[in-house]
């Protein structure tokens, strides 16, 4: 009797244990489940439209910084009237940025650095939300720039400096919300139809009480998570193709720089620079966009060299696009500056006059001339990576009458440091 008593609390022993271990083993194994298919970052309640233009101008942060239209060149080198083009393109970067000048077919030593020092010691600290969500006369003033520059013109040493500020943009390829908006829209045709599956799935599974459906669906969450997260590394390449094509519509928009700067010639001696203010300048410059391929730009400038008034008005147009363009001007000016016989033997600079471009603020202590000449520029300029510029142009010089009188190749190189 004991015998079958003793047999019989075994079994039920038995049975318990196994009933606990299934029971415990199917705990484990739904914590298992839940611990590695619960809700994370690529499970959102909300996949509304502002979310995408969040997460597109996070994710856009480091391509619309490298985002400009076009590299203009350096206001200072442009006072100096070395820039392969006499009517510049307005235009601002957010990057410092080097001119050299190109000459005798080598790198001269004539360089020019321009910095805006707004954006870097404020917006670049704190980030692009910071200056989309700044004032429209704050945006105005990031564009701010400072620029230096050295040129050796008609044999003579110059140094300048200039002030510009971009007064007008039809687009601002940093702020603009129509590039926000197609970037959100890329993410959104890439993002959600999976975070829709995704949110259909959770449901299904939180109304779900059968284990073996439950299973399934975890299964299926996390086999469309990581199609999520596949699709989120090739996001990048769709957005810089979204702001390419963007710069590829809009390289041509509407824009208006004022600039200010001031010429200094030097004498490099050795016991002294011999520096001599040379005179300053002054000058307003705009763009207006012809259909998807033309750019009209004008220029008007005043120099003043010493007690002498020079005047400058052009016009040019463009063909082409983001990457390269051509481009060919009519300049107009009455110079009140030149002297026919250089300078006289007693002077400072006797003996290094030689006159090329014939753009040199020489101040001169005999009598002047004033004349009045047409210059017919015909160039281009080709991007030869996202940060660096090639410029060239073929400079003709006319007289009053339009009879020639000279022909200069210019070509510069500008390189944004990034």
């Amino acid at each position: 009797m004991m015998k079958y008593f003793t047999i019989l609390c075994m079994s039920f022993l038995l049975l318990g244990g196994v009933s606990v271990f299934a029971q415990d083993e199917e705990n484990t194994e739904d914590e298992y489940y839940e611990d590695d298919y619960s809700e994370d970052d690529y499970y959102e309640d909300d996949y509304s439209g502002e979310e995408y233009y969040d997460e597109a101008a996070d994710l856009s942060e480091d391509i619309v910084r490298k985002s400009e239209f076009m590299i203009p060149s350096t206001p200072a080198f442009a006072l100096l009237g070395v820039t392969p083009e006499m009517v510049t393109r307005p235009g601002t970067v957010q990057d410092f940025k080097v001119d050299w000048r190109l000459k005798n077919y080598n790198l001269a030593p004539d360089l020019a650095l321009e910095a805006q020092p707004l954006w870097f010691l404020y917006f670049d600290r704190k980030g692009l939300d910071a200056y989309r969500k700044a004032t429209p006369f704050v945006k105005t003033l990031s564009t701010l720039s400072l620029s230096f520059g050295t040129a050796k013109m008609d044999g003579l040493n110059h140094f300048a400096y200039g002030v510009k500020m971009n007064l007008y943009r039809e687009r601002d390829p940093v702020s603009d919300p129509v590039l926000l908006q197609e970037m959100a829209v890329e993410l959104a045709q890439m993002e959600e139809p999976l975070k829709l599956n995704l949110e259909q799935l959770q449901t299904e599974l939180d109304s779900t009480q059968n284990r073996e459906d439950r299973i399934l669906m975890r299964e299926q969450i996390f086999d469309v998570k990581r199609q999520l997260n596949d699709v989120r590394r090739a996001q990048k390449l769709k957005l810089i193709e979204t702001q390419q094509n963007y710069m590829q519509e809009n390289w041509n928009s509407d824009m208006l720089d004022v600039a200010f700067g001031k010429v200094s010639t030097f004498n490099n001696a050795l016991d002294s620079l011999n520096i001599e203010s040379a005179g300053y300048g002054f000058w307003l410059n705009g763009a207006k966009g012809l259909g998807r391929n033309g750019l009209l730009t004008g220029i008007f400038k005043i120099r003043q060299v010493g007690e002498n008034t020079d005047l400058m008005v052009g016009a040019s147009y463009r063909f082409g696009g983001a990457r390269f363009s051509f481009y060919g001007e009519l300049v107009y000016e009455s110079l009140r500056s030149l002297s026919e016989n250089g300078f006289a033997d007693d002077e400072l600079f006797a003996g290094k006059y030689s006159e090329d471009l014939g753009n040199g603020w020489a101040r001169f202590n005999e009598a002047l001339v004033g004349v009045s000449r047409w210059n017919l520029t015909y160039g281009g300029d080709f991007r030869l990576s996202n940060g660096i510029l090639l410029n060239f142009s073929l400079r003709t010089k006319l007289d009053e009458t339009l009879k020639f009188r000279k022909l200069l190749p210019v070509a510069n190189v500008t390189c944004l440091m990034r």
